[in-house]
């Protein structure tokens, strides 16, 4: 199946004064909205409609880093129409982080996208408890995805970047052929 004539939403993690992790100079806030970028453009090219929650380096006015994120998803909720998936972009820590899909906890349709991209990113879906994908209103099949570990290289590479939003996508397509 293919994502053709879908509706997605691409949040770009962190921006603005909220950095979100950091190694060197390598800041999530940057590599997020690099990687929504590439998922933007390989999704309109293969005839999906996207909705992205920043293009530039911004955030969404909150007072600190949780009261940014629920800033976030009130703009979501008030903003965009009713969609076929959410993917957040998010790199985790150095080390210790878990990579690749997250899923609420009891949103089966949530758990199934996660499912069908971990799959193809070759992880396992893990169940995590993140705001984005909790109270987010426009779609039933939400994830939050987290690329990497920071203090990788690949990160700031635009080719490498591009391979694994194919890996993505392809996932995202594997949950529509349901």
């Amino acid at each position: 199946m293919s994502v053709k004539g879908k509706s997605f939403i691409i949040d770009a993690g962190h921006g603005g004064k909220y950095d979100g992790t950091t190694s060197g100079s390598r800041k999530e806030k940057v590599v997020t909205l690099n990687m929504s970028k590439i998922l933007e453009k390989k999704l309109k090219a293969k005839g999906a409609t996207v909705y992205m929650t920043r293009t530039t380096d911004k955030d969404f006015g909150g007072s600190n880093a949780d009261e940014d994120v629920n800033k976030r998803v009130a703009y979501i909720n008030k903003t965009f129409p009713q969609v076929n998936g959410l993917v957040s972009i998010h790199v985790n820590t150095a080390w210790t982080g878990r990579i690749g899909p997250f899923y609420q906890k009891g949103k089966i349709p949530s758990k199934n996208f996660s499912q069908a991209i971990a799959t193809r990113y070759g992880t396992v879906p893990h169940e995590g408890d993140f705001a984005i994908i909790r109270d987010t209103t426009r779609t039933a099949a939400t994830t939050l995805i987290e690329l990497g570990q920071i203090n990788e290289g690949w990160l700031d590479k635009t080719a490498s970047l591009e391979s694994t939003a194919d890996f993505i996508i392809k996932g995202m397509e594997d949950y529509f052929v349901k």
